[in-house]
């Protein structure tokens, strides 16, 4: 059992900037028995304060955003990938696009606004937020500058400080262009002051730099619509320009309009001074989100960061039942705006001083704030996340007057209780196919199997390489696939093995329909059907199955049919176990890790397809054993022939190369690497950079196949048009001469690895294994 039973789910919609520091508070003093869940689309979150900066040039991208799933693993929170488009406050449930519902038992909303887009012909426009979208589209149009130097007028519709800052950094940007006159930068406001709000003194010096950076400001010019050729104002006129950019003031997510909450008329959510929802006692909204029914305030990251540690100490009280503090925002604050470059104006109390020192000042700010979410320590393992922290003395041991305290038995395989069973399937998708005549729900599945056709049975499982339970069970029924796939047979049932932590029988509930409903969702998308299993309490959350397959006598597509001549095709890029090794110890960035998933989730079934069509003659699944390892099984026993892989040809992940060389292994590689010695060139492929990941431990790995050098590039041209881009001839299989196949040592090392070479070539030579 785990240190510590969970009883409670608190789940956070949003990676806002008040939800970022309770994952940091979390991370350093956790509450035990209550599970902690971050859902949110973006897995890189932005720190507002910097996006001038970031847009300016002054930051790169990493610097600027708050990896979220770096801060979940710190604080041994969930980390699910989704977006939210609704809430049932009542049922407690969050719908989400693309995948099931989420329960839960406490909630905290920090969605963020949008810039309102109800103008006419907004669908020219680019809107500042969300700020990962914009942030590509500005790299986009500054290459298309750099490449093409016309002259281009950019508008940016919205005075408010945001407007002023982002219209300043563009100014910065595009210096060289806009003193030659190739480019326009405008500033559009609808009433006079700008920005919008701030006091005389502060804005005669954003004025000023405004006016310094060259950028055109209209003011009291309202816009009415939008068009390809730029912006109309109430009054009819024309203002021609080539972008515009929105920076309007916020408005609230649309899919709050239903949800069921109190709303203010602007659709934000109202709250009261302990940031919980109108009339509710399980709903939380901080930052944009949130409009306090009192007295509303500006939308303003400078109120989100500190309503952070508010939230988190009342998001706590509100689990163990004890007093909550009320948010009182401060009257009085620095405001620093930054100027483009190196500038910027600092404001308080209604006095504005503007240059390079407030920009320092602001800039030390920002920097310390980032560092609160880099620098936290990660563990490998969630259940002992903050384990270097003293141990907190509060914590959640019951749930409904149940605790699970007490020792857990081991009785029937510590079955999971039948009500939670019974639950977890009831939800789940009814299982249909004319081969299953009993199935989920009976003692044992029944099947009735076409005479004329072979049986293909594999069992695989996996322990959750993710925190995300439907994202566990889709990645579990991918690899168990795989198997069939490679043999080129078609699954038509599969039996479940699930071992869940111990938790409150609502909690192992959820998790358990979670898990089987991403399972099922793989299953069947490749029409098969889940027929039964096994659900058992363990440590950790765990899925396997065995799946079974049918296929055409003859049409078995073997492991060990490889044969001189044959091209070989790897279908995905290499490097999970490495990239995962890195994130279990909080070094790999989050979108390295969002990209693997995305590899891993791209299912084996078309390659499967496509090999069978150019008549490969051996396949197998890239997994455990890393590329090598299952590369000596396609060879087996045979002394005959040679393989020689071209290193600069294997597809490779985002950041595997950097975790590689950095040294964070997977825990199979060690094991793996015996298979280094089958290498014939040992002098040579130890400086190659890519032999480390011949090693690497996949899961959900790609196809590797034997194909006919005749028909390779047309089946690779296939693979490429039905989505798998990484597709690539990796190397080639040659014959070995009868001198060399007498001698042992040629027997023993196989496989050749060069660091770059035409593979037709190759084929044209014979190379025998160094002795």
């Amino acid at each position: 059992m785990q240190a510590h039973p969970n009883y409670q789910d608190l789940v956070l919609v949003g990676g806002g900037h008040a939800h970022a520091i309770v994952l940091q508070m979390w991370a350093m003093n956790p509450l035990p028995g209550a599970r902690l869940t971050l859902v949110s689309p973006q897995i890189q979150t932005p720190y507002s304060g910097m996006v001038p900066g970031l847009i300016a040039g002054h930051y790169e991208f990493d610097q600027t955003h708050i990896d979220l799933m770096r801060l979940c693993r710190a604080a041994g929170a969930r980390f699910i990938r989704a977006a939210a488009e609704h809430i049932d406050p009542v049922r407690r449930r969050i719908h989400l696009q693309g995948r099931p519902e989420l329960e839960y038992d406490l909630l905290s909303l920090d969605v963020g606004s949008t810039p309102v887009q109800n103008l006419p012909g907004a669908e020219h426009a680019t809107p500042i937020k969300p700020v990962g979208r914009f942030y590509a589209h500005w790299q986009s149009l500054q290459q298309r500058l750099r490449e093409n130097p016309t002259s281009t007028s950019l508008g940016v519709v919205g005075g408010g400080a945001g407007g002023c800052e982002l219209a300043m950094a563009l100014a910065w940007a595009l210096r060289e262009p806009l003193e030659t006159g190739a480019v326009q930068v405008h500033l559009i406001h609808s009433g006079e002051q700008i920005p919008q709000g701030y006091p005389p003194m502060a804005r005669r010096l954003v004025a000023r730099e405004l006016t310094r950076l060259g950028v055109h400001v209209h003011r009291n010019w309202k816009v009415s619509a939008i068009t390809a050729e730029g912006l109309i104002s109430d009054r009819g006129k024309p203002l021609h320009l080539d972008e515009v950019l929105l920076c309007t003031p916020a408005g609230a997510p649309a899919w709050l309009a239903d949800s069921g909450l109190e709303l203010d008329q602007r659709g934000f959510v109202l709250v009261d001074t302990q940031l919980r929802a109108l009339g509710q006692t399980t709903v939380f909204a901080v930052g944009d989100v949130a409009s306090f029914a009192a007295s509303p305030l500006p939308k303003a990251g400078v109120y989100a960061v500190r309503q952070g540690p508010v939230l988190f100490h009342n998001l706590r009280a509100a689990l163990s039942n004890s007093p909550a503090r009320q948010y009182r925002p401060q009257r009085r604050f620095l405001s620093l705006l930054s100027c483009g470059g190196r500038r910027a104006v600092a404001v308080r109390n209604g006095l504005a001083f503007a240059g390079e020192l407030p920009w320092r000042w602001k800039d030390a700010i920002d920097q310390k704030f980032m560092h609160r979410f880099s620098d936290l320590p990660v563990s490998m393992s969630e259940s002992t996340a903050g384990a270097s922290q003293p141990r907190p003395r509060q914590g959640i041991d019951q749930r409904e007057g149940v605790s699970l305290a007490a020792m857990r038995c081991n009785g029937c395989g510590a079955k999971i209780g039948a009500g939670v069973l019974s639950a977890a399937l009831r939800r789940l998708p009814r299982q249909q196919s004319r081969y299953l005549l009993r199935g989920v729900g009976d003692d044992a599945a029944v099947m009735e199997l076409p005479p004329d056709q072979l049986l293909v049975q594999s069992s695989d499982q996996l322990r959750a390489p993710v925190s995300d339970p439907w994202l566990c069970g889709r990645l579990a029924a991918l690899h168990a696939l795989s198997d069939l796939f490679a043999m080129h047979a078609q699954p038509i049932a599969a039996q479940a093995l699930a071992t869940l932590p111990t938790a409150a029988a609502e909690l192992t509930q959820r998790d358990l329909y979670q898990l089987l409903r991403g399972a099922v969702y793989e299953l069947n998308r490749h029409h098969c059907v889940l027929s039964g299993g096994h659900s058992a309490e363990g440590t950790d959350l765990q899925l396997g199955f065995t799946v079974n397959g049918l296929a055409q006598p003859g049409g078995v597509v073997e492991k060990t049919g490889l044969r001189a001549g044959d091209c070989l095709i790897l279908t995905k890029p290499l490097g999970v176990g490495t990239i995962f090794a890195a994130e279990g110890q909080g070094q790999a960035q989050g979108r390295w890790v969002a990209r693997a998933i995305d590899s891993m989730l791209q299912s084996n079934d078309t390659a499967a397809r496509v090999f069978a069509a150019h008549s490969a003659h051996a396949m197998t699944d890239v997994t455990g054993f890393g590329l090598l390892g299952h590369l000596l099984e396609m060879l087996g026993d045979r002394v005959d022939l040679h393989v020689t892989l071209i290193a600069d040809r294997l597809p490779v992940l985002e950041g595997a190369a950097y975790c590689i060389e950095q040294g964070w292994l997977s825990s199979l590689a060690p094991q793996n690497a015996e298979a280094m010695d089958r290498i014939a060139n040992p002098q040579e492929w130890r400086c190659i950079p890519q032999a480390a990941l011949l090693i690497d431990p996949q899961t959900c790995g790609g196809l590797l196949a034997a194909v006919p050098a005749a028909g390779a590039e047309a089946c690779l041209r296939e693979l490429h048009q039905a989505g798998l881009e990484s597709a690539a001839i990796v190397g080639c299989v040659t014959e070995i001469n009868q001198a060399d196949r007498e001698d042992d040592a040629s027997n023993q090392r196989p496989v050749r690895l060069l660091r770059s070479g035409d593979w037709r070539q190759l084929l044209t030579h014979n190379y025998p294994p160094s002795r």
